[in-house]
């Protein structure tokens, strides 16, 4: 077949199909009749189609009609119109056709029932006509069976969407998104202290608090966007009154905004209240290490002084009454001048001594060497043998302030030894075993009771010291048996 297009003068792009040329009609080609025509038409339809006289009589029919009714050709030919329909359907039906007989034309809804009693929701529409010469009716029909499915599902589940809305326990409201409150639930009013009328009324901006708002404006083109945002407002009751809130929202539909809102207010109260309450105690707690700062700055202040009193006072005065005597005794002058001397020096070692023991050590100190110049200092001015072994790893480099409190608590115990334990030898080891620092002093002393031991004041500052590093402390000592403790404190080096 060629086609041959015919163009526009007026316009050469718009053209129209010229069939030319057509060979004749092949056996396989269909001849029909203008009656044939008709009746492949009405079966073309995707409804029913009917044609009935006055009376109700069926004329024509397509096969739709009796497939969805279940009625075969032969039944349907004996069948009244109303036949397809309940009794309490009949006054609509015979209304619906004489209105079409009357006005020409009508439509209608209403359930056909099928041979098998099935209902099935149809739309029915009719004209009236001329047919062979008698007056009928032509009408056609469309299922809604699905639509109605459709629209009843829809139902129930707005339904049970407004049930489980309106029964929620926590606030809920929808807005528009402008923020104008479009639906809002029993638990949102009750928080708000307004009623279901009053909120349809107004916007949600009106119940948050106008300086935060100004802080943090409502986010609602995010929210437009898609985006789910959770925030925390202060918002205003009917009375005025503050409330806390944590909002969660989100896009609701194509063009509404859902919010669930929780009630903190008491949380929070609670949450402030034990954030009082734990700066009081941090007060009370700095205030406490205040006082026992103040309480070990004064008891140092007294051991200097009680060390100056009975160390360097005495030799002082002894000095004096030497120098004094060699004053009014020509004889054996230069004897109380040398001895003189010797007090001098011996006063100047143990302002040396003391001084030593209560200076800080400098930054950086090297650990082995600071506690090596405390034995010797010691081994001098007090007269015992102090034997030292340090084996820590090489070039292990332990946090500046665990160095200067192990140096202290070596110091403590060293004093505690000199004071208490009337020992002749001491021996110390710092060494480093199982990711640990290990500390031992041991002595030959006169030991004592473990309970009386711990209630010391040098002992508890010297276990307070260890435990502020997560370390701990072991005591071995009875009476007449001498005295080791041994610390170990969790390090890791890099």
């Amino acid at each position: 077949m060629n086609i041959q297009t015919n163009s526009f003068p007026e316009n050469p792009l718009y053209q129209i199909p010229s069939f030319k040329g057509i060979p004749e009609r092949t056996q396989k080609d269909r001849t029909i009749t203008e009656g044939e025509l008709s009746d492949l038409i009405i079966n073309c339809l995707p409804g029913i189609f009917y044609l009935q006289d006055q009376n109700g009589k069926y004329l024509r029919w397509n096969k739709n009609f009796e497939k969805v009714t279940g009625y075969r050709h032969e039944e349907i030919e004996k069948m009244h119109p109303l036949d397809f329909f309940d009794k309490q359907d009949h006054e609509q039906m015979n209304a619906a056709t004489r209105k079409v007989y009357k006005e020409g034309y009508n439509e209608t809804e209403a359930e056909i029932v099928t041979k098998s009693g099935q209902r099935l929701l149809y739309y029915l529409n009719g004209i009236s006509v001329i047919y062979e010469g008698k007056l009928c009716l032509l009408g056609t029909g469309i299922d809604l069976t699905a639509r109605e499915a459709a629209q009843k599902e829809v139902k129930e589940s707005n339904k049970k969407y407004k049930a489980l809305f309106e029964q929620a326990s926590d606030p809920m409201h929808v807005t528009d998104f402008q923020g104008n409150f479009t639906d809002v639930n029993g638990s949102f009013c009750k928080l708000f202290g307004y009623t279901k009328k009053e909120l349809l009324r107004m916007n949600v901006r009106s119940l948050v608090c106008p300086q935060q708002q100004k802080e943090r404006p409502l986010q609602f083109p995010k929210l437009i966007q898609g985006k789910h945002l959770f925030s925390e407002r202060h918002m205003i009751h009917k009375s005025g009154s503050i409330i806390e809130v944590e909002a969660n929202l989100k896009k609701f539909g194509e063009n509404r905004i859902m919010g669930i809102v929780r009630d903190v207010t008491e949380i929070r109260k609670l949450q402030r209240e034990m954030e009082e309450v734990r700066m009081e105690q941090k007060v009370q707690e700095q205030r406490k290490i205040t006082r026992a700062v103040i309480k070990a700055q004064e008891m140092e202040r007294n051991i200097i002084g009680r060390e100056l009193h009975d160390n360097v006072n005495q030799l002082l005065a002894s000095t004096r009454m030497c120098l004094s005597t060699a004053k009014i005794t020509p004889a054996g002058k230069n004897d109380f001048v040398n001895k003189s001397i010797r007090l001098i020096d011996a006063t100047i070692n143990e302002i040396r001594i003391l001084s030593r023991k209560h200076i800080t050590p400098l930054k950086g100190f090297d650990l082995k060497e600071q506690i090596q110049s405390l034995v010797n200092i010691m081994e001098e001015g007090i007269g015992f043998k102090i034997s030292y072994e340090y084996d820590m790893p090489a070039n292990s480099s332990l946090p500046e302030d665990l160095k200067l409190n192990i140096y202290r608590v070596i110091q403590e115990q060293l004093n505690n030894v000199y004071k208490h334990a009337s020992a002749s030898r001491a021996q110390i080891v710092l060494c480093y075993d199982k990711e640990q620092v290990h500390i031992s002093i041991q002595d030959n002393g006169i030991g004592c009771d473990i309970g009386i031991r711990k209630r010391g004041v040098g002992i508890v500052n010297i276990i307070n010291r260890v435990e502020s590093f997560n370390g701990l402390v072991n005591i071995e000592t009875s009476p007449g048996m001498g005295c080791k403790l041994d610390i170990r404190i969790p390090v890791i080096f890099q």
